[in-house]
């Protein structure tokens, strides 16, 4: 037979044949009258174990782990299970749908109304890590904020929204991950500021404005370029001058630049 041609099925498995490397949470008194009832009803599990192959009439249960347990406790012989696809994303979703793992959206991409779904349950869990947060507060700042280039959490303080560092911030590892954008491809080569034309120096500040670099996306670079490229540079030293000119540039933004240009 072919990799996957018992995908989808529904199988009567061996118990023997199935393995799990997960634990039920529930209680040994749960599992235990579950098991008594099971037997009581013919000893079918109705609600199939999710199951992958791991080899040759080997599987490893990835989803329903409470009903395996319930199983080997009936000591049934067989059991009925659906075989899946030994990705990550389904299992995922196996679990997902159990309500075996909770799942995790992106703080960065996030709706306005899936980040408040995702506070609110954190806020009505028992623990309530959330506790004294105004929720709204929260997700309006939140939501308001450029979160496209964040890396993790940590601007989430600063934005006084309630959710400090510690166990506020902390919970929200359990609904929220950060995917962070890739690097920024490789600069454009260093040219002599005082050569540049016009056209190489949009290029280098549209790099720096476009990837987000040391600040440049607060700059209009149109605007930019042509201050620069009208201004007296002969007896330019330094890259220093820059900041003498109208383009809002410090000293910081000084050190970004010589990855650009040079004298």
């Amino acid at each position: 037979m072919g990799k996957f041609d018992y995908v989808g099925q529904l199988m009567h498995l061996p118990l023997e044949s199935l393995q799990s490397s997960e634990m039920s949470s529930e209680s040994e008194f749960v599992v235990t009258a579950a098991a008594a009832r099971l037997q009581e009803t013919d000893g079918r599990n109705w609600i199939p174990l999710i199951v992958k192959e791991v080899g040759d009439y080997q599987y490893e249960v990835v989803s329903n782990h409470f009903i395996f347990a319930v199983a080997q406790h009936a000591d049934l012989e067989k059991v009925w299970c659906i075989i899946i696809q030994p990705d990550d994303e389904i299992i995922d979703q196996t679990q997902f749908l159990a309500r075996e793992k909770t799942p995790r959206i992106n703080l960065a991409t996030a709706s306005r109304d899936m980040i408040f779904a995702a506070l609110r349950h954190l806020a009505a869990s028992p623990e309530n890590p959330l506790k004294g947060v105004d929720l709204t507060v929260a997700v309006n700042r939140i939501e308001a904020a450029d979160r496209s280039a964040w890396q993790d959490f940590s601007p989430i303080p600063k934005l006084k929204c309630g959710i400090t560092k510690g166990k506020k911030l902390d919970a929200l590892n359990s609904v929220f991950f950060i995917d962070a954008p890739p690097p920024p491809p490789a600069p454009p080569e260093i040219i002599s500021i005082k050569q540049a034309s016009h056209e190489e120096i949009l290029e280098r500040l549209k790099y720096l404005t476009d990837y987000r670099i040391g600040g440049f996306d607060k700059f209009e670079p149109e605007t930019i370029a042509d201050i620069i490229f009208a201004a007296p540079k002969t007896k330019w030293k330094s890259l220093n001058p820059l900041t003498k000119l109208d383009c809002g540039f410090e000293t910081s933004h000084i050190k970004v630049l010589k990855t650009v240009f040079s004298l």
